[in-house]
């Protein structure tokens, strides 16, 4: 039943009426994506981070905050939600945080204009305490390097942004489900005993104990909340109910689970507890469990027991999830009958939440493919699909090794690595290829302020003979910027090191407590980092008209060429028509840009792979930009592929929008050229697939067999967007009948009404 796609999972009356209440409260994307509450009145006015901090004034910072993060979660209210069988809700938005992108937030949107007059002279007063390194270290360290002046105009012409994004990681929920937190305390005592040497090593191990005891009383309070509403309800079902969350709860505080109720439950605390990160390859780490329950039965179904935890994931925003590929051991297909279910339950709840990435190679069944295939059909935009065939030997040039590599899986909006055994900074930064080449063609001048040399002094495009003078010039740029790029990402590294951002994650990763090294300071086993790549088409692109139509044809002269860019092509629309459909463009299957795209790419990747983390490993390329394609290209002029200044330059690896008119196969072509084992950071593809290319088993076959050669052959990520265009233009003029109309953006999926207006038109720009 779970792998045929034409039939659909029944949910039992139970599981309806939970999802039915989640419909009813369900909050917007973007506020599932903060993974917070709004306030509930109990909390009103409560800041547990200042009242922890404030009474413990000489406590080691990492101690102070182990202390805040579990009082944040023990004076959250206890909810049991009618019906439900797993509990736990996100806390609220208090206005002191921690969070994994950085450590401590501060979120005054969270209190009233009367509580801010009384909290936020308490929280400039702990301002010192709460943030060790905050982002002027980063700003510090860039002026040191080329002066303030020098460094203000980088930032104005938005070449970079340096460390200061998100910094998703996945822990390890292997570790925590074959140990129990009694096990985990256990764990801790025993890397003290022997690591202990010095009071930073000892004041982290007990951080560490803190949180687990803390995760323990969390269980401990939903047991007691949970037998004390069964002695009070008299609906008789109900009743049943929390006397089995009552037993559930109170079990996992302690033991390590038997039952897959169990395992989801206790995996459950640990995503809250992880901001509803992300969670990896949950069809393994819970199939043994799923079959413990088939053959031995349990307290509910393992129907149930998925479908709950998925809702929950649903409604609170995690970031990713992962099923499918190999078995770390011998690389045989791991695909089994939890994978299916999980699509399935995912097919039923329709909505850009819970993200799910299927792992595709060879050996993938093709009934998992046929089953992704009907999901899109059906007008989902989950799940996107990545190849084993090329991240797997990407990781293997990172220093991975190969049984960890065959163990990948996805988080944030499609970025890579090994679950519980890395932190890839995810993301470092992100880089503006084409940016660099509108300053390369002015000689390293500044954009933003003609006069200004911020980059090396190379010739100008107008005083190139060659193509080649100015191709090489652009890539001095290159070096010059990353030599600047990278070390202010490490200095970002320090900051969250600093303020140990994932304090909690590094009790469930790999090497941490072996080493007694937190995990932002070096202790994952895994330090790579990843750097998010932009403007690769735009910049592909452009060069191609450059040496196409000025230097081999020379229809356009090189002062021309850069009146037409000053102005914005005002009183050149016919040179910029020449520019736009005389050259070829990347995307549409032509060997000789793919080739300059491809080796533009693999020219910056291997740069940035020459500098060390902080972390331990090197950089690694990606792209996944959200919503910096359309960022970059606001700070951008006029391109030589006749972009007219301010537009969008695209998100993913693929295409500018629009720019691909031969269709999805040559598309794939094209991208499949560009060296993706160097940029397994999560490289993923914008690609449009109609419902009406999706309509019958035949389409969806010729598809599916599209999708599969592009990823066996050299392509890493697509992430499918299955709107028609009549339906994105409709929706603008009528919202009231698209309420339910999914779009990719460039990492995520997103209701097409919840957009900007510059993000609708750029996903309908993408049209051709």
């Amino acid at each position: 039943m779970y792998r045929n796609p034409a039939e659909n999972l029944v949910f039992t009356d139970r599981i309806k009426a939970v999802e039915e209440d989640v419909r009813s409260r369900l909050r917007p994307q973007s506020a599932r994506e903060g993974t917070y509450l709004i306030c509930p009145t109990s909390t009103r006015g409560q800041n547990p981070f200042a009242d922890v901090f404030e009474e413990m004034p000489d406590a080691p910072y990492v101690i102070a905050l182990a202390h805040a993060i579990v009082r944040s979660w023990l004076v959250t209210p206890v909810v049991i939600r009618p019906h439900e069988a797993v509990v736990g809700i996100t806390r609220p938005a208090y206005p002191l945080i921690e969070h994994f992108s950085w450590g401590i937030q501060i979120y005054e949107w969270a209190l009233s204009p009367k509580e801010q007059e009384k909290e936020i002279p308490r929280i400039n007063a702990l301002q010192d305490r709460l943030t060790p390194l905050d982002r002027s270290h980063i700003d510090r360290a860039g002026a040191a390097m080329v002066g303030e002046e020098i460094y203000r105009e980088i930032g104005e012409n938005h070449i970079f942004h340096a460390g200061d994004y998100q910094g998703h990681t996945l822990p390890n929920y292997v570790t925590l489900l074959d140990n129990g937190l009694d096990g985990m305390l256990e764990i801790i005592d025993r890397y003290a005993a022997q690591n202990v040497k010095d009071r930073e090593t000892a004041d982290f191990y007990e951080a560490n104990r803190i949180l687990a005891r803390g995760m323990i009383a969390y269980l401990e309070q939903y047991a007691s909340h949970a037998r004390t509403a069964a002695e009070t309800e008299a609906d008789p079902v109900q009743k049943r109910y929390y006397e089995e969350i009552a037993e559930n709860c109170a079990y996992v505080a302690h033991k390590k689970p038997k039952t897959l109720y169990q395992a989801v439950q206790l995996a459950w605390v640990l995503s809250l507890w992880d901001w509803v990160d992300c969670l990896g390859r949950i069809d393994q780490f819970f199939f043994p469990y799923y079959e413990y329950s088939k053959a031995n039965g349990d307290v509910i179904t393992p129907e149930e027991s998925v479908a709950s935890f998925m809702f929950k994931i649903w409604e609170c925003g995690a970031h990713n999830t992962t099923i499918g590929g190999c078995h770390p051991a011998d690389g045989t297909d791991a695909t089994n009958e939890l994978s299916y279910l999980l699509l399935q339950v995912l097919r039923n709840i329709h909505s850009t939440h819970p993200r799910m990435v299927v792992r595709i190679s060879e050996d993938t069944p093709t009934e998992l493919t046929d089953l992704v295939l009907k999901l899109w059909s059906e007008g989902m935009c989950d799940p996107t699909v990545v190849s084993d065939t090329t991240v797997i030997p990407g990781l293997l040039k990172l220093g991975v090794t190969l049984e960890d590599a065959r163990n990948y899986a996805t988080l944030g909006c499609q970025e890579i690595e090994i679950p519980g055994k890395c932190n890839t900074g995810c993301e470092d930064g992100s880089f503006n290829l084409a940016k660099v080449l509108e300053i390369a063609m002015r000689g390293g001048k500044s954009t933003v302020h003609p006069e200004m040399q911020i980059g090396p002094v190379t010739k100008p495009f107008t005083e190139c003979d060659t193509f080649d003078e100015l191709y090489e010039g652009f890539k001095e740029q290159i070096r010059y910027f990353t030599s600047i790029h990278l070390p202010l990402c490490r200095k970002g590294q320090e900051c969250r090191a600093a303020n140990h951002s994932k304090l909690l994650k590094g009790l469930f990763t790999d090497g941490c407590l072996e080493k007694g090294i937190p995990h932002d300071a070096g202790g994952p086993i895994y330090g790579y980092g990843l750097v998010e790549t932009a403007g690769l088409a735009a910049a592909a692109d452009s060069l191609m008209a450059i040496r196409k139509l000025v230097f081999d044809e020379k229809r356009i002269g090189k002062d021309e060429l850069m009146r037409m860019l000053e102005t914005d092509f005002n009183g050149f629309e016919s040179q910029r028509q020449m520019l736009l459909n005389n050259v070829p463009k990347f995307g549409n299957d032509n060997p000789e840009v793919d080739g300059l795209a491809a080796d533009l790419l693999d020219f910056f990747w291997t740069e940035i792979g020459k500098y060390e983390t902080g972390r331990g490993g090197v950089y690694t390329g990606a792209c996944s930009l959200l919503e910096g394609g359309v960022n970059y290209g606001k700070a951008m002029g006029a391109l030589p592929d006749g972009r007219h200044a301010g537009e969008p330059l695209g998100n993913t690896m693929g295409p500018r929008p629009g720019a691909d008119v031969s269709g999805l196969t040559a598309m794939l072509n094209s991208v499949a050229r560009l060296p993706m084992q160097k940029g397994v950071g999560g490289t993923t593809l914008n690609v449009i697939l109609t419902t009406r290319m999706l309509e019958t088993a035949e389409l969806r076959r010729k598809i599916s067999d599209a999708l599969r050669s592009f990823l066996a052959n050299g392509g890493c990520m697509a992430q499918i967007t299955t709107a028609n265009k009549e339906d994105l233009l409709d929706a603008q003029i009528h919202p009231e009948r698209h309420g339910n109309l999914i779009v990719r953006v460039g990492g995520y999926s997103a209701p097409f009404l919840s957009l900007t207006a510059d993000l609708q038109e750029e996903i309908i720009s993408r049209y051709v």
